[in-house]
């Protein structure tokens, strides 16, 4: 029996040579279990029932015995034939274009498709470029084959396409849906989809920080791997991981909560192009998020109690979280008309000294260094005069109520402010955060109406009842305010919430007249509206956020709030209890209410120009401001 060909006829006429190589492999992967635990005689059965099923045939026990018997006695042969496992050692080349890949142990990562999506020609070759791919336990090398279509001017990638005339980045639903399981944008590194959802199961349970998960993905890479972990160092490989996370879950909220079958990204992980993608982009994702997260009680099969999911809202504010922002203070918000213009305080990040300029003052961001010189506009002086004067008009009023109530909230700060004060969100009882803001400036009257009125602009389903921990001075603020140009009369102010309450635990502390009777929650006056419902839902969701102050803390404005934003959507998926990764399922019951994408003005646009002397100054240039890999906590 040692001429091959003749041992290999004698194999097949056992069974015939379609079943042989699935016979062989199961008598290999049986074979090493103890006879004491799998004895030969239910081995061959297990089998023979096996081959049976699969290739719908009537093999008996004698056929299989005797075919099994066979292999054993030439195993080697077997091994060598149909298993091939001598070539996990062997290493085979192929030269592909200018570039070389082991075609039996790299990974070949083709375009999504083989034709232009638009004008539907086939794709010509354009490039080739090696990359290491990351998953959580191994690093994969792999070659990227990039093609392009000349007609249309794109080039189509494992992920995404890009236009070379708009200089920017798609993502549809056929390619985010990797086969291999792979998103890769561009540059030397990409990313398993397992171990992207590896850190948003970490962030959702456990509230990792990136930091630490990429410490522990580099600590079983170099478990598993000892000979590639040194060329993995961690801080890049940390802000590349967290660029991924951010771009990848992106791509899914817009397709979850948008009305399109395209996403639209940078073509570069550039910090300064992704930061003006995020800002341009907050209006539109905050109106994805109002629509959907306010509406959510129609979705079928959710795990709400449908009965007060959202009977109101539970308004209240979580500072745990505060950041590190710059201290300028005279920056305001004249996009709500109601309000005409309102002190909203500076969100970016303070900047730190460098070896390249240590002159720099570190309480003010990148575009309030005194050297910088910004002049702004008449237009947003005069926002800024009334601001600073409707400021002081509601100080005023708010003395009388801090006489008669212990607990009131203030929006004048009499301390030097280096840090926000966290966050404002509103709940439904069932824990669904529909909505949120930053607090960079402190949790007062005018901030609340503020973010309501925000929330409603942007296709929020406003509730008519609020409950909220300082309820009776937003009370007699709207009172004394609404109809005066601090507070217009308009169709937006009309949809604020009419019957307005102290939440059981905090209405104790009150000490005015009115919270001892049309304030409490079970006030007739407010028709039954709080009745049943959880006041501490807000409480409860800020649980969740305190266990990742240090992730919020440590991020800078506007990867803050679109980390909110992010942990947030999420939470609320697992709440009501659907799949995050689905497409088009707000559009499915909400696609009249989903405005087109618009874009948002950067909020450093509003603080003028810059003397053309300090323009584009290599002094500006190096400033570095912190992020959330070099801040300390």
């Amino acid at each position: 029996m040692s001429d091959s060909n003749n041992l290999f006829e004698i194999l097949a006429s056992c069974i015939g040579p379609a079943p042989l190589p699935y016979v062989c492999r199961m008598y290999m992967d049986l074979s090493i279990i103890p006879s004491s635990i799998l004895s030969s005689d239910l081995r061959t059965r297990t089998i023979q029932k096996a081959v049976n099923e699969r290739f719908k045939s009537q093999f008996t026990i004698g056929q299989i015995r005797i075919l099994t018997n066979l292999i054993a006695m030439n195993i080697h042969f077997v091994r060598n034939i149909f298993l091939m496992d001598d070539l996990s050692y062997i290493n085979l080349s192929v030269k592909i274009y200018h570039s070389t890949i082991d075609i039996l142990h790299d990974l070949l990562l083709l375009p999504f498709t083989n034709t232009c999506i638009y004008c539907q020609q086939i794709l010509t070759f354009y490039d080739t470029k090696m990359i290491h791919v990351i998953d959580y336990s191994k690093v994969m090398e792999a070659m990227t084959v990039m093609m392009e279509c000349k007609s249309c001017n794109l080039i189509y990638g494992h992920s995404s396409f890009v236009s070379v005339k708009n200089r920017r980045r798609y993502i549809n639903q056929h390619s985010i849906n990797s086969p291999k399981k792979i998103f890769y944008l561009c540059d030397s590194l990409g990313f398993t989809t397992s171990v992207l959802y590896d850190y948003t199961c970490q962030l959702m349970n456990h509230q990792s920080p990136f930091n630490a998960f990429i410490h522990t993905v580099l600590d079983r890479i170099s478990y598993e791997q000892s000979d590639v972990s040194h060329c993995l160092e961690h801080i890049y490989l940390t802000k590349v991981f967290q660029s991924y996370w951010f771009l990848y879950n992106i791509v899914w909220f817009e397709f979850m909560l948008g009305k399109g079958t395209m996403v639209s990204i940078p073509d570069s992980l550039n910090r300064s192009e992704l930061e003006q993608y995020i800002e341009n982009s907050s209006g539109w994702w905050y109106h994805l998020f109002s629509i959907f997260w306010s509406r959510h009680k129609v979705l079928p099969n959710i795990k709400c109690n449908t009965i007060n999911c959202s009977k109101c809202i539970i308004v209240d504010g979580h500072q745990k979280s505060k950041r590190l922002v710059c201290e300028y203070k005279n920056v305001v918000d004249t996009t709500i008309d109601e309000m005409t213009s309102i002190e909203i305080g500076c969100p970016y990040t303070p900047c730190r000294k460098t070896k390249a300029n240590d002159s720099i003052l570190t309480n003010f961001c990148r575009y309030h260094q005194p050297s910088n010189n910004l002049f702004p506009s008449s237009e947003m002086q005069k926002a800024c005069q009334l601001a600073v004067e409707y400021a002081q008009r509601d100080q005023q009023s708010l003395e009388d109520h801090k006489t008669q109530c212990s607990n009131y909230r203030d929006d004048s700060e009499q301390i030097r402010k280096s840090r926000t004060f966290g966050f404002l969100a509103p709940y439904h009882p069932c824990g669904v955060s529909i909505g949120f803001v930053e607090a960079i400036k402190a949790e007062g009257m005018r901030s609340i109406t503020r973010h309501l009125l925000r929330s409603i602009i942007h296709g929020c389903q406003m509730p008519d009842a609020l409950l909220y921990d300082c309820a009776c001075t937003l009370k007699l603020h709207w009172q004394k305010w609404i109809g005066t140009d601090m507070l217009k009369l308009t169709n937006i102010t009309r949809q604020l919430p009419r019957y307005i309450a102290l939440d059981n635990f905090h209405q104790r502390t009150h000490t005015r007249s009115i919270c001892q009777t049309v304030m409490k929650m079970d006030h007739p006056s407010h028709e039954g509206r709080f009745l049943g419902v959880n006041s501490q839902a807000a409480e409860i969701g800020f649980q969740f956020i305190a266990k990742a102050k240090y992730s919020l803390r440590n991020f800078s404005f506007p990867y803050s709030t679109v980390m909110l934003m992010l942990m947030l959507h999420l939470k609320n998926c697992r709440i009501v209890g659907i799949n995050e990764y689905q497409i088009g399922l707000s559009s499915l019951y909400f696609s009249n209410e989903i405005k087109d994408y618009f874009l948002t003005r950067r909020v450093c646009e509003t603080f003028g120009t810059f003397d053309k002397d300090d323009e584009n100054t290599e002094e500006f240039d190096v400033i570095e401001d912190y992020n959330e890999l070099t801040t300390e906590e």
